[in-house]
């Protein structure tokens, strides 16, 4: 079995795979200094015989290759553009390029074999744009919603914390309607301009694929995405693990 990890910087995501089908899907919070406890129990009771990490937290990849090689007697593929990745990078520097974002867009092209925008929503939003021969033409960042939400309050002596929801109305009638409507809203008109304006820039058909811890809800309120997609990411590292195992 492999255990293809995505790990980043608010959560670990866990895919499972036996003879290339997902056997279990799982996430736990990203803890640094526990991540041996996180990761044995994800993995109890599974005979693991390979393993790959894509990873935004140095100090989380060395302690989970350390506990893999300890636990498991296996030496895991840490994902980079370093690896034969089936893909062709526009991007200027590619060694510089998220190993999140780079799972994402091998998850994209191999499960769809369309030309994609992919869309991560977590801790920071990204997009990718990816042509279905396999050609990554680069993409954007900008803060996730639990940064926007989260760092509003924080930079400011009298807002308060306030969860996430979409108001009907732009206009907030109070300062946490406010704070929604300005980040909420907000966000999803950012995200519906982006598409639109990629769709243009790159003059071809594109399906949008969402996915990430904000994903399923983004996705609900912005119609130019076509669907979410949970799995994506360990998808890719699954199959970046057959591409170079």
């Amino acid at each position: 079995m492999v255990a293809a990890f995505d790990i980043g910087n608010s959560n670990i995501h866990l895919g499972l795979y036996r003879d290339k089908r997902l056997i279990k899907w799982s996430l736990c919070p990203t803890h640094n200094y526990h991540i041996d406890s996180t990761i044995s129990k994800m993995l109890i009771g599974k005979h693991i015989t390979g393993a790959a990490i894509a990873s935004v937290v140095p100090k989380a990849t060395a302690r989970a290759v350390s506990f893999l090689k300890r636990q498991y007697k296996v030496v895991p593929i840490i994902i980079s553009a370093k690896l034969n990745c089936h893909l062709k990078f526009s991007y200027r520097r590619p060694t510089t390029l998220g190993a999140d974002r780079i799972a994402n867009a091998v998850g994209g092209m191999t499960r769809y074999k369309k030309n994609l925008i992919i869309i991560s929503f977590g801790t920071a939003t990204t997009i990718d744009v990816v042509l279905k021969g396999g050609y990554h033409l680069g993409g954007l960042i900008t803060p996730g919603m639990g940064m926007l939400l989260g760092g509003l309050v924080e930079q400011t002596a009298l807002l308060r914390k306030v969860v996430f929801h979409k108001p009907d109305r732009h206009i907030g009638k109070s300062t946490e309607e406010c704070i929604q409507s300005g980040v909420v809203n907000g966000a999803i008109t950012m995200i519906r301009g982006l598409i639109k304006g990629i769709r243009c820039e790159v003059k071809r058909k594109l399906l949008c694929v969402a996915t990430g811890g904000w994903g399923k809800q983004m996705a609900k309120y912005i119609e130019e995405i076509d669907c979410f997609d949970r799995d994506i990411t360990t998808f890719g590292v699954m199959k970046l693990f057959e591409y170079n195992a």
